[in-house]
């Protein structure tokens, strides 16, 4: 596990060294998960609690009900993630919406035929400016709940650790969205990407509060969702951020979500993931293919020198840890040594023969939550799927498989995503990789 230590350094000299210190401390213990009260931080004036203070509020105090409220709150979201996504996408312009996945993609960044991952070109940018909003704004105060303080938790994830942590939560570094172009033409990239660094909480700093809020006007008194109430005029965080294709506004976090499809002569098949609630931060509950995966580091080397900065190196390591159940690369270790190291070689000598395909579909943001996703599909020759995921696992550190093989075909790909049950990047994943089926089954490719 680890931090994200570009935002835990702070001198530790000078006038201010010694709140500066507990800043720093409070920074490693959210990052670590480790309880505040074991490093001596009961007293921090951020308004963050611990678990235990969370059980000790009075049942009609005004930290109880603010409390109480917020997990009601962040529960009717957790169920009615897909119908917030789908009633949220509608604020934006037809023009910019893929279908109704619920994901937005912009013209620049939607490709008229798949190319290859190799395709993508990766760019990096040290001096990235701060992002303008990071979830701490005023208006993001009634988004979150009352800590031991008295005054809300200043940001969104620190509210989530203490209130309805899920299993997989830490404050790893990420890569963040910086720009995206079309590839030059005499370049072999079709498409070029920016990127720089941010972290994981950052993204649920805003990304989770934008969804908070929508769930929060959407709900009635009744438990029922009320689509009339979702409107810019009630959303003011959302309309603080209203382009989510404006990527110095806010930390745009990058995701590789991969729809894995086993080609044989028979057809073509693939498999969904459920994502379990209890594990993951974000869609708990929906269809997802998979692998998918934070775009990130996997050891202590720090990008654009580090061998995890490939987006293809990225995916193996999704299909090492959710298809086999692999160990976590946590960003804390040594290099992987991809040449060498199980499935790495031997995905890599498929990719190389021509067994397994991949081709990026584009990149889009979830409507909800401002995510970002570069959509792929991986096509494998049957027989290499098959020996290499032999011990392909039934469940995974984000939940089970939802079925046994899918058929990849008109009616079981429209049953889906008329369901309401798929993830957004899911969702556009499948939708993009039908539209363009014939080119990424073809033998020829």
């Amino acid at each position: 596990m680890s931090v994200c230590l570009s935002h835990t350094s702070a001198s530790w000299n000078g006038v201010g060294g010694g709140s500066l210190r507990s800043a720093s401390f409070e920074r490693f213990a959210d990052g670590l998960g480790i309880p505040r009260q074991m490093l001596g931080l009961m007293g921090s004036n951020d308004g963050a609690g611990s678990n235990d203070g969370a059980g000790r509020d009075e049942p009609d105090s005004a930290i109880g009900r603010s409390r109480r409220s917020w997990l009601r709150t962040r529960r009717f979201l957790g169920s009615h993630r897909a119908e917030l996504t789908r009633q949220v996408s509608r604020l934006y312009p037809e023009p910019i919406r893929l279908g109704q996945t619920g994901v937005l993609m912009p013209p620049e960044w939607r490709l008229t035929r798949p190319i290859d991952l190799g395709e993508v070109e990766l760019n990096w940018r040290d001096d990235a400016d701060r992002p303008r909003a990071t979830g701490g704004e005023r208006e993001t105060r009634r988004l979150r709940p009352i800590a031991d303080s008295g005054r809300e938790y200043d940001r969104y994830h620190r509210a989530m650790r203490d209130l309805a942590r899920p299993r997989l939560f830490e404050n790893r570094l990420c890569y963040r969205l910086l720009d995206v172009l079309p590839g030059e033409p005499a370049s072999p990239s079709a498409m070029a990407v920016t990127l720089g660094e941010m972290c994981y909480f950052d993204m649920i700093d805003v990304g989770e509060s934008l969804a908070h809020e929508a769930a929060l006007v959407g709900v009635d008194q009744h438990g029922n969702l009320t689509p009339d109430r979702i409107v810019w005029q009630n959303l003011p965080f959302r309309r603080l951020l209203r382009d989510p294709f404006a990527l110095t506004d806010y930390p745009l976090l990058t995701s590789v979500s991969t729809l894995t499809i086993r080609r044989s002569d028979s057809g073509a098949s693939f498999f969904l993931l459920r994502r379990d609630p209890g594990k993951v931060a974000i869609a708990g509950g929906m269809l997802s293919v998979f692998p998918t995966g934070v775009f990130q580091p996997a050891s202590v080397l720090r990008a654009p020198h580090s061998p995890d900065f490939d987006l293809w190196r990225n995916v193996m390591r999704e299909y090492s840890e959710e298809f086999l159940g692999n160990p976590e690369h946590d960003g804390g270790g040594a290099p992987v040594d991809y040449e060498n190291e199980e499935p790495f070689r031997s995905l890599d000598a498929a990719r190389r023969r021509g067994a397994i395909n991949v081709y990026c579909l584009g990149i889009g943001v979830d409507a909800l939550n401002y995510v970002g996703d570069l959509l792929t599909v991986a096509v494998f020759e049957a027989d290499v799927f098959d020996r290499i995921f032999d011990g392909l696992v039934d469940r995974n550190d984000e939940g089970e498989l939802a079925s046994e093989e899918l058929a990849f075909d008109g009616p079981t790909v429209e049953r889906l995503l008329d369901s309401g049950s798929m993830a957004p990047s899911g969702a556009a994943c499948m939708h993009l990789a039908w539209q363009h089926r014939s080119a990424i089954l073809s033998r020829g490719q």
